[in-house]
């Protein structure tokens, strides 16, 4: 598991930010991000800790640090009702993810279908003759259906 120590809306962009355990700073399990320009003016940076083989009841002896010259250091501990985490949004993304799936396959076979439509249309118009008419009541000495008669001026 990753957690993200994130410190935004600092200016000067000198800070230095890491992660402490039992009040000693980590040098493993961590990497450090750099400081980057906000719209504004001001800065953020991040800094990440791989918690994968530490348990949540060890969490208490993590801290993330920031440090500001003239301004004393900023300590938050890694608590999980401190922290904002994505754990539940994970949960509805599978879902999300396949219904949107299935709505593609099902959009990309219906134009299949009605290119296919289209396409025996067409082959069935250009195998019959303009004016045949194939019914069997149409016999020798009727006229001819309406839309195959002569066009009369008069």
């Amino acid at each position: 598991m990753l957690v993200v120590c994130h410190a935004t809306g600092f200016y000067p962009d000198r800070v230095v930010v890491f992660w402490r355990r039992d009040g000693q700073e980590l040098h493993e399990q961590v990497d450090p991000g750099e400081v980057l320009p906000n719209h504004d003016g001001t800065f953020q940076v991040s800094v990440d800790l791989n918690l994968k083989a530490v348990p949540q009841e060890d969490w208490g002896r993590y801290e993330c640090v920031v440090q500001l010259r003239g301004i004393e250091d900023i300590s938050t501990p890694l608590d999980p009702a401190l922290i904002r985490t994505n754990w539940g949004k994970s949960g509805i993304t599978i879902p999300i993810i396949i219904g949107l799936l299935v709505l593609l396959l099902a959009a990309a076979a219906a134009v299949v279908g009605v290119l296919l439509y289209k396409k025996r249309n067409a082959s069935d118009k250009r195998h019959k003759p303009v004016g045949s008419d194939t019914s069997s009541e149409n016999t020798e000495g009727q006229n001819p259906a309406p839309e195959a008669q002569p066009l009369t001026t008069g």
